[in-house]
Order: structure tokens, then C-alpha cells, then sequence
């Protein structure tokens, strides 16, 4: 085992016998979860009964990328049992979030006698208890925090009620396990779905999550499924690959479309039509295009005051946006920040998107700020809230004055020191064998000590840190501008070695993500 493997199981506190089983060869065998689950013999009996009597069945999932990979498994899986199956997925604008009681009005009058809520239901107590007095039997397949009580649901199916673990996992992983157990096997094509919304959804990639990402990515280069092939072409994939280019297209059409267009995407997910999968593929692109432009135009035109404490904004923008300018500000000015925006569905009302950081809990600030909040939900570091209009302007006076009690504080993230000479291709591969890295498993963080100034080189007048090492390895710092780090004589660099290609061309980087003076 090589010295730089060695310090790798040190950054990671693994022994040998740890990374032997962190990267054990996988089957599909090992993601068969199903056969243990509390109420998973409950769901399939209902579901079997209602295909023998040929009910009608409507799936009901949510507009995000876990949500349509969610309704895609359970759409695809009933469709393989021969089931009359319908589904919805449900318009931002038009419906927001959950099952509400308009829809089951629809269901009810459509005849339907079972609802499958996937992404969505555990909070949906008026929905569910209306479908019940019209006899239509309800299971929710959900991963949202609990309740002090449940719906009076026919069943539910969620992680720790379930007893799958008490680690947190997406509904398309929930959706998967229930496939499993309907189809009495695994299918590969539904399993990457569900590896798809587990990294979309930032769940963290320990447990089954791992298992299920590391055998995603194994099939998604396998095999070429043409609505994956359709978006991000034939190249190789990785968890930064599904993270960065296939999931934000899936994100961008409930981000954006006002209308109930979103429904393409279950359709191209379940779809064999090659023509109609390569059509919807070119509307996803242009509309994550727009999103990105929109998205883009926001972020230029806004005035932010400097050294402020904390960021409140009412915008005039979609409402699927505000999550992603928040995150922007927040990365820019590094302090805890709030977007609002008009809640198409009552004019007296504001949502907003919260992002923080280390050192300002989310969860935390909702409490002390709760006498404003109608609605609210998130974890430590991202939320959603919904404000009386009328409330704006105290609410962010209160917001403000919260924000200046709290400091971001660095996070206690390991750092390994490494030298230039480190920065090679047998380096990465040996870190590539710890992959997949996100949430819970992050990439490893390296310093680069003591590096002089003076022999630094640049590009783009100057604006990025550009180094080259040798002709397959160099620096790469975007956004650290000549002006800013010649004002120090030795710095240290903080970053991730990565593999990028250009042209063919393949290089090792050294990818700057921060750095300090000394």
C-alpha cells in the first residue's frame, strides 16, 4: 500500500479492514433491503389487490429532482406489473407542495381508489383524511421529519419508521426498496434513479446510501440509458457529474415552469421512445439554460450592502429561484442570508430561502424568531419560511439583529498537508478508490504550506490562479486574482485534487478553494 494511500486511511480514521469493506466489490443482491422493512408486506398486498381488481392507482410525487425520481420508480415499477397506473406531478406555482385537498377533489372525481404519495404526505393530514371518507386508501412513501402525529394513512413507509436505519434517505430511495419488493428483483435502470435523488436530495453517502450511489455509478456507465446519455452525453459519470450536471436539469423545470409541464419529466424517465425522450431532453435543456441566465441576471443586478451582518431580500422573482440566490449570497458576503419572494398562491404571503454556515444554526433561529413564521421547515445550515407580507420589514430588523449574535466559525474539517509533488495521476486514483464523496463522505481537503507569491503565474489578466506543474498537473484557483494574493509574501493554499479533461487532454488539478496568509 502506497505512503499517500496510508495517509489517506489516516485522514479518514480507517483501518485496512475498513477500506477493504469501504470498497468491497457490490451486487445487486446487496441492495436488497426490502425483505426486512416494517409494512412493506402491508403495501404489497394492498398494491397486488388493487392491480387484480384493476383499480385505478394515481402516483403522486413532488417537483423536485428526488420527487420525479421517486414517481419515475413507482410509475416505471407498476407499469412492469401490468397496472392501470396514472401520475401527477405537482406544479410549484399551480399547487405547491404536498397533496393537497383540491387534488384529491380531482382523484376522487377520476374515479381512483389508491394514491400512492411519494416525496410528500407525512404532513398532508387534511389530503389524506379526505381521500379516507370517499374510501380511497392512501400510502405514503416519504422521508420528511415526523410529526408528533401521523396521517391517517393506510400505510406509511418511511426510513426510521420502517426501521431501514437511522440514517437519513431519499423517497427515491424509499421508492426504490418498494420496487424491489413489488418486482421480486432489482432493476439496474431503477436503481440509478434512485442513486440519482439520494445525491440530488444531499443525503449523506454512508449505509445504504453509499451502496446504492457506488452501484449507480457502476450502471450509469455500463449501460447507456438514453435519458441519461440524453443530457450529459457519453462520458463518464461520477457523483460530481450526477451533482452538478444531471440533477440540476431535472431541478430547473419545477425551478422555472409555471405551468404542469414538469409531468414530461416522469414520462421521460419512464419512456422507451427514443424520439420523444430526445425531444424532452432538448426542452430540459432550454430550460435549465433559462434558469442558469435567469439565475445569472439576478445575482448581477443585485445591491447588497457591504459588511453587512446578515442578508433579508424581497425579490420579484420565481419562487424556485430564491434557493439558489440565497446560496449565492451567502458563499459571496459569508453571512447567514434570506431570500423572499411573493407566494403565487396568496398574495399576503412571503416564502423564503435560508442559507447559512457554520457557527449560525437555521433551526435554531426559527425558534427565536417564531412569532413571524406561518409556515417553516429545513435543517442546520438551509430552510424554507413562509411571513405575512406585513411582517417583512420587522421580521428582518429581528433577522439582522439575530444574525450580529452569531459568527461563522471554519468548520473542523481534517486538512492533509501535501507538497507540488504530490499533485499526480497515481495520487488521484488513489483517492478516487474512497469515492463517491458528498454529504457525510467529503473529498479530502489538502493544504499547499508556505507557498511563495512571487512564483505564482496567473491568466485572464490576472483575475485566476493558474499554475502549471508539469505538462499533466497543475494550480487552479478561479476568483483569486493576482492583486489579492501577491499583497502576501507566503500563503497557504487549501483545495481538492481532481481530474479534469479538455479536449482530450486529461490533467491532474490541484483545485484552489480558499487560502490564507501566513
Amino acid at each position: 500500500m502506497n505512503t499517500f494511500l496510508n495517509k489517506l486511511l489516516n485522514y479518514y480514521a480507517l483501518s485496512k479492514d475498513d477500506f477493504a469493506y469501504l470498497t468491497r466489490p457490490l451486487s445487486l443482491n446487496d441492495v436488497r433491503f426490502d425483505q426486512k422493512l416494517l409494512n412493506i408486506d402491508k403495501i404489497k398486498k394492498r398494491i397486488f389487490k388493487a392491480i387484480e381488481n384493476k383499480e385505478k392507482i394515481i402516483v403522486y410525487g413532488d417537483y423536485d429532482c428526488d420527487g420525479i425520481m421517486s414517481l419515475a420508480i413507482i410509475t416505471k415499477t407498476l407499469e412492469k406489473l401490468n397496472s392501470k397506473i396514472s401520475y401527477y406531478a405537482p406544479s410549484r406555482y399551480l399547487d405547491g407542495y404536498g397533496l393537497t385537498t383540491n387534488r384529491v377533489e380531482d382523484i376522487i372525481k377520476g374515479g381512483y381508489s389508491l394514491i400512492i404519495l411519494v416525496d410528500n404526505g407525512i404532513s398532508a393530514f387534511d389530503a389524506i383524511k379526505l381521500a379516507k371518507e370517499h374510501n380511497i386508501d392512501t400510502i405514503v412513501v416519504d422521508h420528511h421529519e415526523v410529526q408528533d402525529t401521523l396521517p391517517d394513512a393506510y400505510a406509511i413507509f418511511r426510513p426510521s419508521l420502517s426501521k431501514l436505519g437511522d440514517i437519513a434517505a431519499s423517497a427515491g430511495l424509499m421508492s426504490f426498496i418498494l420496487s424491489c419488493a413489488l418486482l421480486d428483483e432489482v432493476d439496474p435502470y431503477l436503481l440509478s434513479l434512485a442513486g440519482i435523488s439520494t445525491i440530488s436530495d444531499m443525503m449523506p453517502l454512508v449505509s445504504y446510501n453509499r451502496d446504492v450511489v457506488r452501484l449507480t455509478i457502476k450502471y450509469l456507465n455500463e449501460n447507456t440509458y438514453p435519458q441519461i446519455t440524453a443530457l450529459v452525453g457519453h462520458k463518464e459519470i461520477d457523483e460530481k457529474v450526477i451533482a452538478m450536471e444531471i440533477a440540476p436539469r431535472i431541478n430547473a423545470i419545477g425551478r422555472v415552469d409555471e405551468t404542469t409541464k414538469i409531468n414530461r419529466l416522469v414520462k421521460y424517465f419512464v419512456s422507451e421512445d427514443i424520439r420523444l425522450i430526445h425531444q424532452y431532453a432538448r426542452y430540459i435543456d432550454e430550460i435549465n439554460e433559462s434558469r442558469k441566465k435567469m439565475t445569472k441576471e439576478i445575482v448581477d443586478n443585485l445591491v447588497v450592502e457591504e459588511d453587512v451582518s446578515g442578508i433579508v431580500l424581497n425579490l420579484d422573482i420565481k419562487e424556485g429561484l430564491i434557493g439558489l440566490i440565497a446560496n449565492r449570497l451567502v458563499n459571496e458576503y459569508q453571512v447567514p442570508t434570506i431570500v423572499f419572494t411573493s407566494n403565487d398562491l396568496d398574495k399576503d404571503v412571503l416564502k423564503g430561502s435560508i442559507r447559512s454556515k457554520e457557527g449560525f444554526n437555521v433551526i435554531k433561529a426559527f425558534g427565536s424568531l417564531e412569532k413571524y413564521l406561518l409556515t417553516y421547515g429545513g435543517h442546520i445550515f438551509a430552510g424554507g419560511v413562509s411571513i405575512k407580507k406585513s411582517d417583512f420589514e420587522n421580521f428582518k430588523k429581528d433577522f439582522i439583529h439575530l444574525a450580529k449574535t452569531y459568527q461563522f466559525i471554519e468548520s473542523d474539517e481534517k486538512i492533509l498537508t501535501i507538497q507540488k509533488e504530490d499533485i499526480n495521476f497515481v495520487n488521484y486514483e488513489a483517492i478516487r478508490k474512497f469515492a463517491p464523496f458528498g454529504e457525510g463522505f467529503k473529498a479530502p481537503l489538502f493544504v499547499l504550506e508556505n507557498v511563495n507569491t512571487s512564483n505564482l503565474t496567473y491568466i485572464s489578466n490576472d483575475k485566476h490562479l493558474s499554475v502549471l506543474l508539469d505538462n499533466s498537473a497543475k494550480i487552479l484557483g478561479f476568483y483569486l486574482p493576482k492583486k489579492e494574493l501577491s499583497k502576501y509574501e507566503f500563503i497557504n493554499l487549501y483545495g481538492h485534487i481532481i481530474m479534469n479533461e479538455y479536449r482530450g487532454k486529461y490533467t491532474v488539478e490541484f483545485r484552489v478553494l480558499n487560502y490564507k496568509n501566513n
